[in-house]
């Protein structure tokens, strides 16, 4: 009975240590979005920047989800030296244009 138990409790080790292992490969260091020629196409027909500084931009689009602006955002601070890209506020304009304020920090 003993040797099962810690038998069960080895193999409940290792299946936890290669998962951890495993966790701490994959996020060891953030992967940079990458964008297809379509997926260019698709933003230069539906997205302009509306205003933008060192620490923010923002976007005005239609027809395209603000998950998707999320790249052009995230590229955007990265260029600007910025870790991160966060949204702000999303406003709606006449013609059912909005605009997607993200922040660089």
């Amino acid at each position: 009975m003993i040797k099962k138990l810690l038998s069960g409790t080895a193999v409940i080790m290792l299946c936890a240590c290669s998962y951890f292992s495993e966790m701490t490969d994959s996020s060891s260091e953030p992967q940079a979005p990458v964008l297809t020629d379509a997926d260019y196409a698709d933003y230069a027909k539906n997205v302009t920047v509306a205003a933008q500084g060192e620490n923010f931009v923002v976007y005005e689009y239609k027809n395209i989800r603000v998950d998707d602006l999320a790249i052009l955002a995230a590229l955007y601070c990265k260029d600007h030296n910025s870790l991160q890209a966060y949204l702000d506020n999303i406003t709606l304009y006449h013609n059912n244009a909005r605009r997607a304020k993200f922040l660089c920090r």
